[in-house]
């Protein structure tokens, strides 16, 4: 099954409670979208649009400069926060991180994140062989990531192999977000799945530690894989406790 979705989405447009929805690092709207749809039936208005590279080839993902993510996120979200008079801000992954960058500059009601990337598992390779192989090997397979045991079993959200130039610009942004962490002082849901085989446990750690909220939830689960947002075995879990997290804050 192709996990990829090209479109962007605008729901219920004329809803004052505005949800501005993140995707991944070479991933597409379709990790989000079951959320989304969520939201539409609590009457949010929600924005989910892909990031500039994402949702077209991994040539246009290469050619992405980690300000383009989150200048484009930005524009998105003044225009969804213009229309509404509560905003929240979900993301996953390397969404997560720059929806963190989004809560530093906005007043937000809320924010939730889950399977953040701001420190990668593969540290060393990712914050160091890679700043320099990227230049000479472009792209590499997913799965060749995953051990031979399980790779051919895992059907991939987005593009099949990682953009590795873009890979290198989420590290550069990774260290731009992190300075920028302690002017956060939303309201927080931070989710994280023991199951998650990419982002790692330090990453809850990290924000806990880092941002100025009084107000903090760490939802983890057993089984969720990495796209925690979409259908997995901790769905009624995780959707449940977003609309609470959400509906607490507007109530």
């Amino acid at each position: 099954m192709k996990k990829f979705d090209t479109s962007n989405y605008n729901l219920n447009p004329n809803s004052k409670i505005g949800v501005y929805l993140i995707h991944g690092f070479s991933s597409t709207t379709y990790e989000l979208k079951k959320l989304a749809d969520l939201f539409k039936k609590e009457n949010y208005h929600v924005v989910l649009n892909n990031l500039p590279g994402h949702g077209t080839n991994l040539e246009d993902c290469n050619k992405t400069k980690y300000q383009d993510w989150l200048d484009y996120s930005t524009q998105e979200f003044a225009k969804l926060c213009a229309d509404s008079d509560y905003v929240f801000i979900v993301g996953c992954s390397m969404g997560g991180v720059v929806g963190l960058y989004l809560a530093s500059l906005f007043p937000v009601d809320g924010i939730i994140v889950g399977g953040v990337v701001l420190k990668f598992k593969l540290n060393f390779n990712t914050n160091y062989l890679n700043r320099i192989l990227c230049k000479i090997i472009k792209t590499r397979e997913k799965k060749l990531t995953f051990p031979k045991s399980i790779r051919d079993s895992i059907s991939f959200y987005g593009y099949q192999s990682y953009p590795l130039i873009a890979l290198n610009e989420f590290r550069k942004m990774n260290v731009v977000v992190k300075n920028k962490l302690h002017k956060i002082t939303s309201p927080i849901l931070i989710i994280h799945s023991k199951n998650d085989q990419v982002s790692i446990r330090d990453n809850v750690d990290i924000i806990k530690e880092s941002i100025q909220s009084k107000k903090i939830k760490i939802l983890e689960v057993d089984k969720a894989h990495h796209n925690v947002f979409d259908t997995n075995e901790d769905s009624p879990l995780i959707f449940q406790t977003c609309v609470n997290f959400i509906q607490t804050k507007i109530s």
